[in-house]
């Protein structure tokens, strides 16, 4: 019978598998990822501590409960992760464009200031040339 128990702590097993591997590929910074893992190693120190036959019984009885927290949780580190994927791209893209909003904000400064420096060198040589105009008159 103590063979039935161990078939059944595989299924936990497999839970805490898929979850370390999920946080292996993603990244360990999942705070949902780190919380499952410590639930499982709670269930499992729980079914340790139960004698072979309700170690059995309890397995038995969770285990379809455990394959769809199995299927849950994949699900859930998934959307977290590509969650956390989108936001770090929005970041870059928010500095991305502020960096070129800078660059452009600079740019029109320089451009009008140049222009504005021209306008006064126009109105300059306007100037001498009236002057000029009304010395020979």
């Amino acid at each position: 019978m103590e063979t039935g128990g161990g078939e059944h702590l595989h299924i936990i097993d497999q839970l805490q598998s898929t979850v370390q591997t999920i946080i292996r590929h993603f990244g360990g910074d999942n705070s949902y990822a780190r919380r499952l893992v410590d639930k499982i190693r709670a269930v499992q120190e729980k079914v340790e501590s139960l004698s072979g036959q309700e170690r059995i019984e309890f397995l038995h009885n969770a285990k379809d409960t455990l394959r769809n927290t199995i299927e849950h949780a994949e699900q859930k580190l998934m959307q977290y992760t590509h969650f956390q994927q989108t936001y770090n791209y929005s970041i870059v893209a928010a500095l991305l464009f502020t960096v070129i909003l800078v660059i452009a904000l600079f740019g029109y400064k320089v451009y009008k200031s140049l222009t504005e420096k021209e306008r006064m060198k126009k109105e300059k040589l306007k100037s001498k040339q009236a002057k000029k105009s009304k010395k020979t008159n």
